[in-house]
């Protein structure tokens, strides 16, 4: 008795940590969401890094979660600025997150690149939502090439960042 007692522990402080692990990288989300190279559209921003990582490093479910909820809080910081489109723009963000995480398990060295490619296509197709809202050529113009460079630089933050520990047990 005394051993599935201890099982049950353990998989309750997993499951704590975890928990922690995706709120300390949703916090870091939105420390992120503060600095922005665009700030025509505010919610293009460094709010993707810290799920990118969490994909790369920890697996799919959590760059999911991380992008999505990253995404979210985003939003709410800055007042819902598109509307209900948030809410599809997170979707989409989770999927690319979670994308990310998966496609990097292709090759454990190299894995990271098409992770990345498939994380910032996902991300910047993102901007057809606004085609309606907007129009197609000023979409173009003022969000999806933004939103190219923003997706970009966060999924290069994300991979050298990556690079950098993955050889390393983070226990977090």
């Amino acid at each position: 008795m005394s051993n599935q007692s201890n099982s049950n522990n353990e998989k309750k402080v997993t499951s704590a940590l975890r928990v922690a692990r995706i709120s300390i990288f949703t916090a870091l989300s939105v420390i992120g969401s503060f600095i922005t190279p665009y700030p025509v559209i505010p919610t293009i921003a460094f709010d993707s890094s810290p799920g990118f990582f969490a994909a790369l490093y920890f697996g799919a479910i959590d760059g999911l979660l991380i992008t999505g909820l990253g995404h979210i809080v985003t939003a709410i910081i800055n007042g819902f600025p598109l509307g209900a489109l948030h809410y599809i723009i997170a979707v989409g963000m989770a999927l690319a997150g979670g994308a990310m995480g998966l496609v990097s398990k292709s090759n454990k060295k190299w894995g990271f690149v098409p992770g990345a490619a498939v994380a910032v296509a996902i991300n910047t197709a993102l901007s057809v939502v606004m085609v309606p809202t907007i129009g197609f050529e000023a979409t173009i113009a003022n969000v999806t090439i933004p939103l190219l460079l923003a997706a970009s630089l966060n999924a290069a933050i994300a991979a050298i960042l990556y690079v950098a520990v993955r050889n390393r047990r983070i226990s977090i």
